[in-house]
């Protein structure tokens, strides 16, 4: 397990498991959590809970500064799209691509994502910045919060995708 990161930057899915499992306190708690503007806006409306359909909007949270909203431009989208090979680039959900792109602008310096897609964490990879990326289990962990993860959120599978999405780096396979 790496050190405790400063920030985390989550995709849709960790924001739904974190909502699922009763842990989104505990993150924006102990850490400053940044969320892609596509997931505030349009990914990010509702989450599966006991067989129930639970509402959720994350725009109060941005205007009461408990989370923070950011948004890339059209330019960065394009820059991530172009860093990956069509067949691999339209494999990226928007909010993926919005996180990657906020990872390579260094606008949130101290900014790590935290996914369970295994080809937002392949991408990572591919571009070099495994270090810059986690999963939930881990970044629950090194506040204090062991909690079951889906498989997708534990450290095993990030390990086993980090890897994998490496050799793609090595190879250049899905890179252009």
């Amino acid at each position: 397990m790496s050190p405790k990161p400063q920030c985390l930057l989550l995709d849709a899915n960790a924001v739904f498991t974190a909502f699922t499992r009763g842990v989104w306190e505990a993150l924006v708690t102990n850490y400053r959590v940044v969320i892609p503007a596509v997931v505030v806006r349009t990914e990010a409306q509702f989450y599966p809970k006991e067989d129930k359909r639970v509402e959720l909007d994350l725009r109060p949270m941005v205007a009461a500064k408990t989370i923070v909203e950011w948004e890339a431009t059209a330019t960065q989208l394009a820059a991530v799209k172009a860093r990956f090979k069509p067949s691999f680039a339209q494999g990226l959900d928007e909010g993926e691509t919005e996180a990657l792109a906020c990872l390579l602008s260094g606008d949130e310096p101290k900014a790590v994502l935290v996914t369970g897609d295994r080809i937002a964490i392949h991408a990572v990879a591919m571009l070099d910045m495994a270090d810059k990326a986690t999963c939930l289990e881990d970044a629950l962990e090194l506040c204090g919060h062991r909690t079951a993860m889906p498989y997708e959120h534990t450290r095993r599978f990030f390990k086993n995708c980090r890897e994998e999405g490496s050799k793609r780096f090595v190879t250049r396979d899905g890179l252009t």
